[in-house]
């Protein structure tokens, strides 16, 4: 009577994949979560040769890739990852086809930030340009302004565009020209607010933009006039001020 050969009416389960096991075909064994059927006998050929073996149940290991309240499960490259709970607030964020998820602060992210002001009034001597003294601040959670030397020092890895505003308010002198100027200490200006032959004793002198820097660049703020002798710019919070916030990279 002749035999007829059926093979493996089922499927084997062997365990674990061991590498210095012989399986023939139909042969099921687990790796890395996964499940994996021999179609070609085979024997120290990796699950990952397509040669010998196909994915019969793609999986991980949940329970022990999952290890905190919070965590999320995601799929990278290689199989199934944990993506640890983010920081209050923030939310999660795909970066598009190929990339892992991320968690990120939504919104405008305007940091570094600060606001200084003049305490007390100063004055200046004629045809001297002098750093205004902005010796106190309003807020400043990065500490970016120092006011012992009145500078914005712009910190490590926050180059880029900045709004910037500054504001000085003659004193009780008026005539000639009073000019005050943003400028990069020991270099050029980069923004300049000028008033020219002004009879209101009590002129603002405001200028604003938006300007591109490089992380390490240290600002001031100085003044000058022409009037003769020395003149006082009015120290007060309301009137005399400069300050900043990071638009973008």
């Amino acid at each position: 009577m002749a035999e007829i050969n059926l093979g493996a009416i089922k499927f084997n389960w062997k365990g674990a994949y061991n590498n210095s096991t012989a399986y023939v075909v139909d042969d099921v064994v687990s790796s890395g979560g996964s499940s994996y059927v021999c179609i070609l006998a085979s024997t120290g050929n990796a699950v990952s040769n397509g040669t010998y073996w196909q994915v019969m149940a793609e999986g991980g290991d949940v329970a022990t890739t999952l290890t905190t309240q919070g965590d999320i499960l995601y799929r990278d490259g290689s199989g199934l990852q944990r993506l640890a709970a983010g920081t209050s607030g923030n939310a999660l964020v795909t970066k598009g086809s190929g990339q892992n998820p991320v968690w990120e602060s939504v919104g405008a992210d305007f940091s570094p930030i600060f606001r200084a002001y003049m305490n007390a009034n100063q004055g200046f001597s004629s045809n001297t340009t002098t750093r205004v003294n902005y010796s106190h601040e309003s807020y400043d959670p990065d500490s970016v302004f120092n006011t012992s030397t009145q500078t914005f020092t712009v910190p490590s890895g926050k180059g880029g565009k900045y709004f910037i505003y500054v504001q000085v308010r003659k004193d009780s002198f008026s005539g000639n020209r009073g000019e005050v100027a943003l400028k990069v200490v020991n270099g050029s200006e980069l923004m300049v607010g000028e008033l020219g032959n002004v009879s209101d004793s009590y002129s603002t002198i405001f200028t604003s933009g938006v300007v591109e820097l490089t992380a390490g660049q240290e600002l001031e703020v100085v003044f000058f006039h022409s009037d003769s002798g020395t003149r006082n710019l009015n120290g007060h919070s309301k009137s005399s001020f400069f300050g900043a916030y990071r638009l973008t990279d």
